[in-house]
């Protein structure tokens, strides 16, 4: 998919990049693996080492400095100032002799993060064209199959494409097999929406479909391959996402979704096959759920299946609940078929919100659907912040404000001390812990920056970014609430979907003001409820039907035309209680 031909071959992990030459070797781990530089590239903190083989230029006066003669000697490098040339190689992942952590760039877990970017020497593919529906129909989807009857015989699948990540996970007969994430590879033309979009219609829609293709297609083979499995044994796939990341996929053109009125011409909830899309899974049926309207995508519709916002607590599951449903997805434990019949639905008032990039959120009351999206950003995600990463090894995840002194959980059960970075989870805590210290002022000022452990903290730059990304989620859903009359006080359930959510403390996000003020109790932590709900659509057919029915009676709330967002989002950037 990739045109190697003036690119020179770089190793990073024994795994094979083609990039341009001068390539600085940070910006490759930043594509290839996420990696975002401790200091974010500005050759200042001496974090980002790495062993280093081949050509490279000698070491500059501030590179010595940082390093020392002794690491030097050893083929330590910094990422930041080292440049790509011809069969270099790095490793990020080894170790000093003495057991001392000596590289500190951390990547995810999932080995095809690499591979997603589109710099692999894969082989060459037919170029990428728009998807359409198909006729063609499977025994699994054929009407041979009984009602509640999974989708596939023998090997499943399901995708979340989001706008930062890609999540996967493949079923045998029933049972999850594997799971694998990876960052979203279109990152490298924007970290949000309307960048991509803007390089979507400058004339770059074949490449945003190509490298996103190319990622859904490394993470089922690698899970194949994991269960000893082929790719191409895959007989059903359903995948989910945000509108806009469902146009990339099958390259449909988004102008719609990006002029007025804002109305998309293509909501999909229909079957096309693997071989339309260019995964390596070609002879699949991949079914892609309805989306609700521009603003908000097919991953709500899923998720409100995934998390059970508009049923009872007892739905269908291999033992009557969805819980196991949902944890199957990362504990390998049997999801069973998931049949059964669709739980009744009541006049219960609860609301869903997606703490991610788009900030979408949705409230059921009295058998109503209304949603809306915000542009929230990437700052609870870790992005774009002084000290701010993804949840990997290394990020503080957790702070707290203890005796007048900052005690803060790394993962990786490392010491407060070798922290490289902050992610979102971290970032809400510490906000949280600066208004309890008195530290951060409720409107936001906070007179010099603040560190929480070694070189990590946040700034007053950083908290600009938090107060905006808080305002707009927040302020979406009090305009939901208003809409409806409805207190907040009076949920019986406030669901909080996403990855980011499954390590979030409830406690610190409501005491910055991100959810209104509710019995913590009644906070429930879903996890990838996107997820989750093409899973279910995967294990029982009825769900297909049960999607497009959500997503057909849903109404979506413009937030750019309401004034009352408008009044919320300006409230709520404070953070006062």
């Amino acid at each position: 998919m990739t045109d190697n031909s003036e690119k020179i071959r770089f190793w990073i992990n024994e795994e094979a990049f083609f990039t341009e030459p001068g390539t600085t070797v940070s910006s490759l781990l930043k594509k290839s693996h996420g990696v975002e530089m401790p200091c974010g590239g500005r050759h200042a903190c001496g974090k980002c080492m790495v062993y280093a083989e081949g050509s490279f230029a000698a070491p500059s006066e501030t590179e010595q400095k940082l390093l020392g003669a002794e690491r030097l000697a050893q083929g330590i490098r910094l990422a930041c100032f080292l440049k790509a040339v011809p069969d270099g190689k790095i490793d990020a992942l080894r170790q000093e002799a003495d057991g001392e952590e000596t590289i500190c760039v951390s990547t995810p877990s999932a080995p095809t993060v690499a591979h997603a970017v589109g710099m692999s020497p894969a082989q060459p593919s037919e170029r990428a064209v728009a998807a359409q529906p198909s006729e063609r129909t499977s025994a699994a989807t054929s009407a041979e199959a009984a009602p509640g009857a999974r989708l596939y015989r023998h090997l499943g699948a399901a995708v979340d494409i989001g706008t930062t990540t890609i999540a996967a996970v493949l079923y045998r007969e029933g049972r999850a097999v594997g799971t694998m994430g990876a960052w979203n590879p279109q990152s490298v033309f924007g970290a949000d929406v309307i960048s991509r979009m803007e390089a979507s219609l400058e004339g770059k829609a074949d490449k945003l479909a190509a490298i996103v293709r190319e990622a859904v297609s490394c993470l089922l083979t690698e899970l194949a391959e994991h269960a000893g499995e082929s790719a191409e044994a895959i007989e059903t796939v359903i995948i989910t996402g945000n509108t806009s990341m469902l146009y990339f996929l099958t390259q449909k053109d988004p102008r719609c979704l990006s002029r007025a009125p804002f109305e998309a011409d293509e909501l999909f909830g229909w079957w096309t096959i693997g071989e339309a899309l260019d995964l390596s899974c070609r002879k699949a049926d991949v079914y892609l759920p309805r989306c609700m309207s521009a603003f908000v995508g097919a991953d709500i519709t899923t998720a409100i299946l995934g998390s059970g916002l508009t049923e009872t607590d007892r739905i269908p599951g291999a033992d009557g609940s969805r819980k196991e449903a949902a944890a199957a997805i990362d504990t390998n434990v049997s999801c069973g078929e998931l049949n059964g019949v669709s739980a009744a639905r009541g006049g219960r008032s609860r609301l869903m919100v997606d703490v991610g990039t788009n900030g979408e959120i949705v409230l059921f009351h009295k058998e109503r659907l209304i949603c809306c999206a915000t542009a929230a950003g990437p700052a609870f995600e870790g992005a774009g912040l002084s000290c701010g990463m993804r949840g990997v090894a290394g990020a503080i995840d957790h702070v707290n404000w203890e005796n007048g002194s900052w005690k803060v959980h790394v993962i990786g059960d490392r010491e407060a001390s070798t922290a490289e970075g902050i992610c979102g989870s971290g970032v809400i805590d510490g906000v949280a812990g600066l208004l309890e210290s008195g530290l951060l002022e409720d409107t936001g000022y906070l007179e010099e920056d603040v560190c929480f452990a070694g070189n990590v903290g946040l700034t007053a730059e950083d908290i600009r970014e938090v107060q905006l990304a808080k305002g707009a989620i927040r302020a979406g859903m009090e305009t939901l609430l208003a809409e409806e009359k409805i207190d907040a006080a009076g949920l019986e359930g406030l669901y909080v979907a996403g990855g980011f959510g499954s390590y979030m403390s409830a406690k610190s996000a409501e005491r910055i003001g991100l959810f209104p003020k509710i019995d913590l109790s009644r906070i429930k932590i879903c996890g990838n409820a996107a997820l989750a709900g093409a899973v279910r659509i995967l294990h029982d057919r009825r769900m297909e039907k049960e999607a497009t029915a959500l997503a057909e009676r849903a109404k979506t709330i413009n937030l750019g035309t309401s004034a009352k967002f408008q009044e919320f989002y300006m409230e709520y950037m404070m953070f006062d209680e």
